[in-house]
């Protein structure tokens, strides 16, 4: 299993386009194969909210704690640093030339589109697993709604669509209404 986790995550460190959000959907992807569960994922989210760092370095730390507690999460961990390592220093050294090639900049404009489809489509995993239940658009008809999810995803979208709130101001107040809203349903 841990050598299963090492390559997800060697290939999530060399082939996660559009930093890290847009990587969500490989990490998933990688993550669901490993054995992580749709729950599991949103949870993984969440606490990527709450933690500091990028979201490659927490869900390889994340996921190699619940597979295989500290020696594997680190283990994972500087795995999916190693690409960061290799690529840095090699565009630090030929930035001019990168910058100034026409067809790598016309890949990368290309790459942009397809990372923002990605997140979306990450999102709204997230948004069934965290609000219906559910772990595929296709199963809309058996979903039940969590009324305290919806409502703090609507008050966190409104928000920060409409006045821009600080996203830390933005994750205090959904755990303050999430801790209400669950109490108060008991």
């Amino acid at each position: 299993m841990i050598w299963a986790m090492i390559w997800a995550y060697l290939k999530i460190g060399f082939l996660g386009f559009g930093g890290g959000y847009a990587m969500l959907s490989l990490i998933y992807a990688e993550s669901t194969k490993l054995g992580l569960t749709p729950a599991q994922f949103a949870d993984l989210n969440a606490l990527d909210g709450l933690i500091p760092g990028p979201v490659a370095i927490n869900s390889a730390t994340y996921i190699g704690q619940l597979a295989g507690g500290f020696w594997v999460a680190l283990a994972v961990t500087l795995t999916v640093c190693i690409p960061s390592l290799v690529f840095v220093p090699l565009y630090m050294h030929n930035e001019q030339l990168i910058q100034e090639n026409w067809a790598l900049n016309a890949l990368l404009r290309g790459i942009k589109p397809a990372s923002a489809g990605l997140i979306v489509a990450v999102a709204v995993q997230l948004a069934l697993t965290t609000i219906g239940g559910i772990d595929s658009v296709f199963a809309l008809a058996t979903a039940h709604v969590d009324w305290v999810s919806l409502a703090v995803l609507g008050v966190v979208l409104v928000l920060d669509l409409k006045w821009q709130v600080n996203p830390v101001v933005l994750i205090a107040l959904a755990g303050v209404i999430g801790a209400v809203g669950y109490w108060v349903l008991g």
